[in-house]
């Protein structure tokens, strides 16, 4: 009878490589399961802020209103603002899950560390749009210097 080889070097690197990924997915899935949150990282003082509210129209056609004044401050058209669009859809089907309407608004803020965050009022929810880009970023911030007759 023949004397087995032992296992060749890359086969104990595909192993330890393997191993390493296992118990990695287990500790993450463990931190998620019981429910721990990682710190927030500290932005500093809030600069400046705006409540903002946004209702379907008609045709794709979005209004954004400001809260505090009750005056529209935008139109979004249907082939226009794409990525606000996309947000708003994403923090949207978020309230649909928990049965939550459009009602309820959304801040938009920016903090002395430069962050532009879109926080959901109704559930825990954020988004910091600095990590879009410039661009991306450019169109929320229009919302929050807007002007309100």
């Amino acid at each position: 009878m023949a004397a087995q080889a032992p296992w060749p070097l890359s086969r104990w690197i595909a192993s330890a490589i393997g191993a390493v990924v296992v118990f990695t997915v287990i500790g993450v899935a463990s931190l998620r399961l019981s429910g721990y949150e990682p710190p927030a990282e500290p932005r500093g003082a809030l600069l400046e802020s705006r409540l903002l509210r946004f209702e379907d129209v008609r045709d794709g056609l979005v209004y954004v209103y400001d809260v505090d004044s009750g005056t529209r401050i935008a139109e979004l058209a249907p082939a226009e603002d794409s990525f606000i669009r996309g947000i708003m859809r994403s923090m949207a089907r978020a309230r649909k899950a928990r049965d939550i309407g459009m009602q309820p608004p959304f801040l938009l803020a920016r903090y002395a560390d430069g962050s532009l965050v879109l926080s959901d009022t109704a559930i825990s929810n954020e988004v910091n749009l600095v990590a879009f880009g410039q661009t991306n970023e450019a169109s929320f911030e229009a919302l929050l210097v807007t002007e309100t007759p």
